[in-house]
């Protein structure tokens, strides 16, 4: 996982690369995987792209990200539980509001 905000600053733009290459996998993650690990971590970027991308929230939604993030709320493994929330309250807050929640 990368948390360091310094890496989100400076590699955010290369999420747009090939129409939003690397979101598309994310996504995919989120409807393929089983691993709990691989799932938090997909739900963790995908927050802190919408954290860190001036149009964050708008891609994501239009990626009909939610719905997906949505299911991994109820999941078992409390940290896919947990970056689910994540991304859904920085979904809904947006970056402006949602700088204040805590990864």
């Amino acid at each position: 996982m990368h948390k360091d905000p310094l890496f989100w600053h400076d590699n955010i733009t290369n999420f747009e690369e090939n129409d939003f290459q690397i979101l598309r996998v994310l996504l995919t993650i989120l409807d393929t995987s089983s691993d709990p690990r691989a799932l938090a971590v997909a739900c963790f970027d995908l927050s802190q792209f919408i954290q860190y991308h001036p149009a964050g929230r708008v891609i994501v939604t239009d990626l009909k990200a939610k719905e997906r993030v949505m299911k991994l709320m109820n999941h078992e493994n409390t940290e896919v539980t947990k970056s689910a929330l994540l991304c859904i309250q920085r979904l809904f807050l947006g970056a402006k509001y949602a700088s204040f929640l805590q990864a």
